[in-house]
């Protein structure tokens, strides 16, 4: 008798670990590539003030 109790609970907990398995950020992300070619998102452009605001920066690297 607890051995036919045991299979249900056993299968049940196996469906739990699987669906929790299943993580949303997981979802839509490439399954496939192609050598060289880059799948992902478009770039966005900068702004020029996040251009001048690098630029900046990189001018004080080069001392």
């Amino acid at each position: 008798m607890a051995l036919k109790s045991l299979i249900p609970l056993s299968l049940g907990a196996v469906l739990m670990l699987g669906l929790a398995a299943c993580d949303e950020d997981e979802q839509g992300r490439i399954l496939r590539y192609e050598k060289g070619t880059y799948l992902g998102p478009a770039d966005t452009e900068l702004s020029e003030e996040t251009r001048d605001a690098l630029r900046a920066r990189t001018s004080l690297q080069g001392d």
